[in-house]
């Protein structure tokens, strides 16, 4: 099956797995829907553990509802070698869905442009912005014997990291916006699948130092270059990070702004339409309760 008429051959997800998630995810949902109005829309998908279905509130199911999202259970994860919250993302996008292409969005995101041009990336390409900082493998030879691992050369290109000096490195990537084909050819083992097998062989075999939390961001570039996937390095616009910038009267109608926590997010300019956009979409018998936890949260005054 492909995408139902008027929708786009792209699937958006996010994992809304526990209370902090599922209320950054009413700000992620909403503002999905208000990006994409108006023109072909993506399937949306938020994924939580089945043993949290029963507890996702009513609110976040009736503003799902709204903004045109289904919620799903999460696969089983796999055989982490201690518990990994942070590989949900990867067993998110191990789902089955409908689309040819997915994109995967870190739950402390919103979205102020339309994410369709995923879509039309070639079948072998794997699209994410760059880290902004070093946070694995700076001064040492750990990027060395992890490629050495898998029986790889350390690769010779480089990207600049989007924060701080813009530095050159090796591949290195941030994996709160990660698009990917979905689909494989018939006997092929799909993208998210070898992601997930990567961190895996890293998580249990590589010997390196580190792994957590890095181990999504560690694994990727990994299984790009173990399975010849060729990479779409996006610019800032895509993982545009709220995070303790000088200047947030300066902050760009990017795609997506990755703002980490909430203070940054109420200092941008584009906070004030976010938040009207949402009290729109959101059922009225809900405002009270939503406000009540932006309050709490400092989201609002």
């Amino acid at each position: 099956m492909g995408p139902s008429e008027g929708q786009a051959d792209l699937s958006i997800l996010f994992v809304a797995d526990g209370d902090r998630l599922e209320m950054q995810s009413w700000l992620l949902a909403g503002s999905l829907a208000r990006a994409h109005e108006g023109g072909p829309a993506p399937h949306l998908y938020a994924y939580v553990t089945p043993g949290r279905m029963a507890n996702v509130s009513p609110l976040t199911r009736d503003l799902y509802d709204a903004c045109g999202v289904e919620l799903r259970p999460l696969p089983p994860p796999p055989d982490w070698r201690a518990p990994y919250p942070h590989g949900n993302k990867m067993v998110a996008a191990s789902d089955r869905r409908e689309t040819s292409r997915a994109v995967f969005l870190d739950t402390d995101m919103v979205v102020l442009r339309p994410l369709l041009e995923m879509a039309q990336l070639p079948p072998d390409t794997v699209a994410a912005a760059p880290e902004g900082v070093p946070t694995w493998g700076a001064d040492d030879d750990r990027w060395e014997r992890a490629y050495a691992h898998f029986g790889l050369p350390m690769p010779e290109e480089r990207v600049r990291l989007l924060r701080g000096r813009g530095r050159e490195f090796v591949p290195y990537y941030n994996a709160g916006f990660v698009a990917f084909p979905d689909r494989a050819a018939t006997g092929e083992t799909r993208f998210a699948d070898r992601w997930i097998e990567t961190a895996l062989a890293v998580d249990h075999d590589c010997p390196v130092g580190g792994k957590r939390p890095w181990l999504d961001q560690i694994s990727l570039p990994l299984a790009l270059a173990r399975f010849g996937y060729r990479t779409e390095v996006l610019t800032h616009s895509w993982n545009y990070a709220l995070t303790r910038r000088k200047d947030y009267s300066a902050t760009p109608d990017a795609h997506v702004l990755h703002y980490h926590r909430y203070r940054f997010l109420v200092k941008a300019p584009q906070w004030p339409a976010l938040i009207e956009d949402f009290w729109d979409r959101l059922p009225a018998r809900h405002h009270a309760a939503a406000q009540a936890a932006f309050r709490d949260a400092e989201l609002l005054s």
